[in-house]
């Protein structure tokens, strides 16, 4: 799959460069998205899941995410799917269970 990058993904990934175990795993995660020929297979292929790849709820329900701390914890990679085009949006990296995506993204 081809990655694009949201316009707070940069600015997000900042945030957790200190955290170096964090860093590692988004690596292998962007590394793993690649690797993936369609959403089908990357939603379907057991390193997703390994990850916590999950579609988030309520009124971010186009968006999905990955796991990024050991034993599920608050780091996260937010995603977008554009399966028409074969794409995954790198949209932001939360460090806050995504409440501070949510506060980006709906103005809260």
């Amino acid at each position: 799959m081809v990655i694009d990058y949201g316009e707070h993904y940069f600015k997000s990934e900042k945030r957790i460069k200190k955290k170096y175990e964090n860093v590692r795993i988004l690596d292998m995660v962007k590394t793993h998205i690649k690797q993936c020929s369609s959403f089908s297979e990357l939603e379907a292929n057991p390193i997703s899941r390994v990850y916590g790849f999950e579609k988030l709820k309520y009124e971010l329900n186009d968006y999905y995410s990955f796991n990024l701390c050991k034993n599920r914890g608050t780091i996260r990679l937010i995603v977008s799917i554009d399966d028409a085009i074969n794409q995954v949006r790198l949209e932001y990296v939360s460090i806050d269970h995504y409440d501070d995506f949510k506060r980006i993204m709906l103005g809260k």
